[in-house]
């Protein structure tokens, strides 16, 4: 079990609270900004209550990472009644939920700002690395909001006066500019080991967060950046290379971190509770800890329970296969023509079209034997476990057809999608655009805890992983140079290596727009689910007409019959995405208190 956060609170001198956690078992405590600290266990504890936004639900735990950015092209709602209504991009300045996300971010940064004044100067911070982890912090919450909301005010340091909760917007590219100077200011004090990641930020991840602010920062949405567009690409490229020789036992900061070779695995110990040691290719991801069963057993993470694969365990959850999930998000027929046709090899088509469905294959064996993207095989696999017809793992067409039912196959059985009265369990062309996120299900062979009904769950979250880095450096090598180096098609070829599929020679891949055009692909593949899509959409330029994209797909006869619900929420989708929805509006509630602030346009 790895060393979770425990619950602390920190408050600022505006009484702005938040559920956080500490590194080390700590137990609850309270520090005021105004207090001198007596302890390095009291630093610590207060360097918890500034990560401690990250793991709220209205964060990472739920608004912000699944509601607010993770309907995209790859990744859409299946129902079609709601209120929370930004799963439909039906949300307006007054939606909760970008109420609370904006909240618990702008908390954040008060933590920040009130922790880093109370320890100036502590003789318990000798080398200031602690000051200097909430330093990067605070610039990674603004990099948050203003990603999401584009112009949002900066805080710098703690509000002591009503006055000052009277704060005007900055410009959305200068205040990243800020976030990049600020971030690359603590990188001289950084820890240079792995000792405190992936729960906390270390010298390499701060330099894979900095490529991913300056490939945002170069994008096509940034205002003002036309000439400093390849200057920003080249740091995203300096920054990534950086943690890929890091990465290798080279330059000035040599670790271990590899891909792990399995890539269900990766997830696997995130919702196991384990911290992956060996490969350390998750560099950092958000904690959640318990079941809410207790006050010192709190949690605020819905990941698996939201975002998984569905499943109605109600009583009896001992016996069940999968513990309690809505299975509100699905994968798009986008994502799964990407996984299974776009950028495949013809010997991989050749392998792919010898399937013959057995009761003897497994959807891993599939993956294996007949050259299955396992990243599919992982986030979209062919079947779930919603509790409805309760059916064998691998019916036979007489039991599909109806003509024979068996009372001895109970609800906690795994369901296979199925299409017409053909057996589907492990085919991989069925039900393409109608299969749950896979990515956190809750399969109680993983899962740390056995809780069925609870809605919350310890799974966690990952915010960088070496795969994206390696992604990030290939992307930004191609728009620097403007052609792809081979360092850069090496760097995709690994990630695609580690799935299991053949790449096609580098000089297919040889120009720009080719180049451009796999990475792009890659990246869906790859991060699908893990609110980066939303964003990379946006900063390419290209999210409206992605998008709109839910209108020719839900005609195509791949999308499958009888999933009218799904279907009509990825109509509504395609229909509400406009323009405006490239950022999120200011909500209401803060209009109203902070007077110096102005809607986005278009809002």
């Amino acid at each position: 079990m790895r060393n979770k956060i425990n619950h602390i609170v920190l408050g600022s001198v505006l009484s702005l609270l938040i559920s956080s956690c500490s590194f080390l078992e700590l137990e609850p405590n309270v520090i005021e900004a105004s207090t001198y600290y007596n302890s390095e266990q009291e630093v610590e504890s207060g360097l918890a209550g500034v990560y401690g936004a990250l793991g709220a639900e209205a964060v990472y735990g739920n608004y912000y990472s699944l509601m607010l950015s993770n309907i995209d092209d790859l990744s859409y709602s299946n129902r079609t009644s709601t209120n929370n209504f930004s799963q439909l991009y039906s949300h307006d300045a007054s939606s909760t939920e970008i109420y609370e996300a904006w909240t618990k971010l702008y908390a954040g940064i008060g933590n920040a700002n009130s922790f880093m004044e109370a320890i100036e100067n502590s003789e318990y911070d000798p080398e200031h690395k602690y000051w200097n982890e909430a330093r990067f912090m605070r610039a990674f919450y603004h990099f948050l909001l203003a990603q999401a909301w584009g112009d949002v005010p900066k805080k710098d340091h703690s509000t002591t006066s009503p006055e000052e909760v009277m704060c005007e917007a900055t410009p959305q590219y200068e205040l990243l500019k800020w976030v990049v100077s600020e971030m690359e200011a603590c990188l001289p004090l950084a820890e240079t080991s792995l000792v405190n990641a992936p729960s906390r930020v270390v010298k390499v991840t701060m330099q894979g967060i900095l490529s991913r602010v300056y490939l945002f920062m170069a994008g096509a949405s940034i205002e003002g950046n036309e000439d400093f567009r390849t200057e920003y690409y080249g740091k995203a490229r300096d920054y990534a290379w950086a943690v890929i020789q890091s990465a290798r036992g080279l330059g000035d900061n040599p670790l271990h971190i590899e891909l792990n070779p399995s890539y269900s695995q990766v997830f696997i110990n995130m919702i196991e509770d384990v911290y992956d040691k060996t490969y350390n290719e998750s560099l950092w991801e958000v904690d959640f800890l318990g079941s809410r069963s207790s006050s010192a057993d709190w949690t605020n993470g819905r990941i698996g329970d939201l975002i998984g694969l569905q499943s109605n365990a109600a009583s009896g959850f001992s016996e069940w296969a999968c513990n309690y999930s809505y299975g509100y998000y699905n994968g798009s027929l986008k994502l799964f023509n990407l996984y299974y046709e776009t950028d495949r090899t013809d010997d991989d088509i050749t392998a792919m079209a010898t399937f013959v469905p057995g009761d003897d294959l497994t959807v891993e064996s599939v993956a294996e034997k007949y050259h299955w993207d396992q990243r599919q095989a992982w986030n979209m696999c062919p079947y779930n476990y919603n509790g409805n017809e309760h059916v064998p793992e691998y019916p036979t067409p007489e039991y599909v057809s109806g003509k024979h039912s068996d009372p001895a196959v109970k609800s906690y059985d795994k369901t296979p999608y199925v299409a017409s009265s053909v057996s589907t369990a492990m085919d991989p062309t069925v039900v393409r655009g109608n299969r749950n996120c896979g990515k956190w299900r809750r399969e109680t062979i993983y899962e740390a805890q056995m809780s069925a009904k609870d809605l919350y769950t310890c799974i966690n979250y990952p915010i960088l992983r070496y795969s994206d880095i390696l992604l990030m450096f290939a992307e930004a090598d191609n728009e620097f140079n403007g052609k792809p180096s081979q360092d850069a098609y090496n760097c995709v070829k690994e990630v695609r290596d580690r799935a299991g599929i053949e790449t096609k020679p580098f000089a297919d891949y040889g120009d720009y727009e080719s180049f451009q055009t796999l990475v792009r692909n890659e990246r869906a593949r790859e991060l699908c689910f893990e609110s980066l899509r939303k964003y990379d959409l946006i900063r390419w330029g290209i999210f409206v007409e992605s998008m709109k994209g839910y209108l020719t797909d839900t005609q195509d006869k791949n999308w499958p019959a009888g999933t009218s619900t799904s279907n009509q929420a990825a109509q509504i989708i395609g229909q509400n995405v406009q323009d405006r929805h490239i950022l999120l509006p200011i909500p209401s509630i803060e209009l109203g208190v902070n007077t110096s602030l102005t809607q986005n346009k278009l809002w």
